[in-house]
Formats: C-alpha cells, sequence, structure tokens
C-alpha cells in the first residue's frame, strides 16, 4: 500500500475541516464589530493560507503515476492481479465512492484512501483460496471499515440512512462489468446506482450471505 495515502487523507480532512470551519464562523464575523471583528478576520485569513497551502502539497503527491489512465477500465479480477493493486483500488475508491454517494445523499462525506487500500488487501487475504467470493468480501469489507466518513461538523445521519452501503453496493458492481473503452464511465455508475437499491433491500450485509450477495452482485453486474 502506498506510503502517501494517510497522508493524502490527512490533507483532505484538513482541508475540509478549515472550509467548514470558515462557512461556520462567516455569519459571526457579520455580527461582531471592532477588536472582536478583527480577531476572526484574522483566524479567517490564517485559514484561508492553510487551505491553499494544504491544496498545494496535496495536488503535488496526488498523482502517483499509477492508475486512472483515460479509456482503461479497472475490474476486480485486474486489481487482484496487479502489483499496484490497493493503491489503485484507493484511487477509485476516491473518486467513484464520492461521485455515488451524491446519487444518494447531500450529507458532505470524505472518503478514506488508506481505509480503502486496507480494506482492499482484507478482501484480498479472505478470499486467496476462491476468487469468485472477492466481490461479495469487498462490499462487507467496506461497510466494516467505514470507508466513507462524514466530512468535520457535518451531522450524524439517520439511523435508516443508507446512502454509504448503496454508494458501496454501486462501488463494487462497478467494478465487476466487463467494459470496453467505448463505454461511458459516468453513464455505467448511474446504472449501477440505480441497481444497488435491489441489493441493499435485499440483504442485511452479514457475513453468511456473502454467496447470496455474490450472486446478487454478479446478476446486476451482467444486466448493466
Amino acid at each position: 500500500m502506498s506510503g502517501a495515502l494517510p497522508l493524502k487523507d490527512l490533507l483532505r480532512g484538513l482541508r475540509s475541516g478549515m472550509t467548514a470551519g470558515r462557512v461556520a464562523i462567516d455569519p459571526l464575523s457579520r455580527e461582531l464589530h471592532g477588536p472582536l471583528r478583527g480577531v476572526v478576520d484574522g483566524l479567517d485569513i490564517i485559514a484561508s493560507r492553510l487551505e491553499a497551502t494544504t491544496s498545494r502539497l496535496a495536488h503535488s503527491i496526488f498523482d502517483e503515476g499509477e492508475t486512472l489512465q483515460k479509456g482503461h477500465f479497472w475490474t476486480l479480477q485486474a486489481l487482484a492481479t496487479h502489483p499496484s493493486g490497493p493503491t489503485v483500488f484507493a484511487q477509485l475508491a476516491y473518486g467513484v465512492l464520492g461521485a455515488a454517494y451524491k446519487r444518494f445523499s447531500d450529507r458532505p462525506v470524505l472518503v478514506s484512501e488508506t481505509l480503502a487500500a486496507q480494506t482492499f488487501q482484507t478482501a484480498m487475504a479472505a478470499t486467496y483460496q476462491d476468487r469468485t467470493e472477492l466481490p461479495a468480501e469487498m462490499l462487507l469489507q467496506l461497510k466494516s471499515a467505514r470507508v466513507i466518513r462524514y466530512a468535520p461538523f457535518a451531522l450524524p445521519s439517520a439511523p435508516k440512512d443508507r446512502s454509504a452501503i448503496l454508494a458501496y453496493t454501486a462501488f463494487v458492481i462497478l467494478l465487476c462489468i466487463d467494459r470496453d473503452a467505448e463505454s461511458e464511465h459516468t453513464d455505467l455508475l448511474d446504472l449501477c446506482c440505480d441497481t444497488a437499491p435491489l441489493i441493499v433491500r435485499k440483504f442485511g450485509f452479514h457475513p453468511d450471505e456473502r454467496s447470496a450477495i455474490r450472486t446478487a452482485i454478479a446478476d446486476c453486474a451482467r444486466l448493466i
């Protein structure tokens, strides 16, 4: 697993937290006057500079020269045999899970590349004897690790909110589809997001459901 992943998560968390903090204090700054207004404005300037600095640093390390070449579509089968599989999977998770989650909720969240890479490694270790179990195991591990996290200052979701598991399911389905260079990634993700509720409504995502989940994922991927 790439050693840069935890740093990338940290920088994204800092940037998100600073942005949320500046939004939170903006109404307060308009109500204050005199020295207090100056203090709040000074903090805002500091936060703005820190955000710019972390953004430049983040962009300098985010492109590790591997992975998301245009016109190339990764599948779980291809990732399982690739030497940089965990890192590639983490980058895919960051982009796809964020986009999929927005289909189901407007709540601000962060996607951890570090946890995504660890999830990939755990699922690979658990299915080394039978790779046909990888999709179901990956879905269970994504849910268990909570790769999608709430952004700083975001309120927790309602107990019955299934936006995260829907996003995980759509992501795994997408990685099980045999695609060609003519396929539109966005269109396929939309179809996977439309299909994900069929699986989420049916299962409680318990370990003893692996076999049934595997079959359901394969059926959805085949239909798409």
